[in-house]
């Protein structure tokens, strides 16, 4: 019953909170609240909420997937959503990172293209490509793992 309650709160985490980001510096998650977030902005006019959100931690195995998701406004609107997933396992003298996967929302007429997630060692990485008539702009959204488990 546990293990039900846990993948069903982690499915809800999954699907109501995405993820986005490219910013220069993510300070690592309180682990107290599992959660960070930071607002970067791009210039000419585009603004990015990066928010990241452990998923679901397993200490006893020392893994946990994280989900980290870039909102880009612009004009004042939300104009898409795009969230970087990642599956990380650690040992006290490494980490790394076993899967990546990137999922996107688009608003008012945007559209994102060009879509790619990959990992290499302790980090996963994310790219989409947003574009609405001659406005465009490229979100890049990363996450790393350190060897204790601490997210950036």
């Amino acid at each position: 019953m546990k293990k039900l309650i846990a993948v069903l709160a982690a499915s809800m985490l999954i699907f109501n909170h995405p993820i986005i980001t490219n910013a220069s510096e993510i300070t690592p998650i309180n682990t107290s609240s599992n959660e960070s977030s930071e607002i970067v902005d791009l210039g000419d006019g585009y603004t990015v909420k990066y928010e990241t959100k452990i998923v679901s931690p397993n200490v006893r195995a020392s893994t946990k997937t994280v989900a980290k998701t870039a909102t880009c406004v612009y004009g004042g609107k939300t104009v898409a959503e795009i969230t970087l997933t990642a599956s990380f396992s650690y040992t006290g003298s490494s980490a790394t990172c076993t899967s990546a996967s990137i999922s996107s929302t688009t608003y008012d007429g945007w559209t994102c293209s060009d879509k790619s997630a990959s990992r290499s060692g302790n980090t996963a990485t994310g790219t989409g490509k947003l574009k609405k008539g001659l406005l465009h702009t490229t979100v890049n959204v990363s996450l790393t793992c350190s060897k204790t488990g601490a997210i950036s």
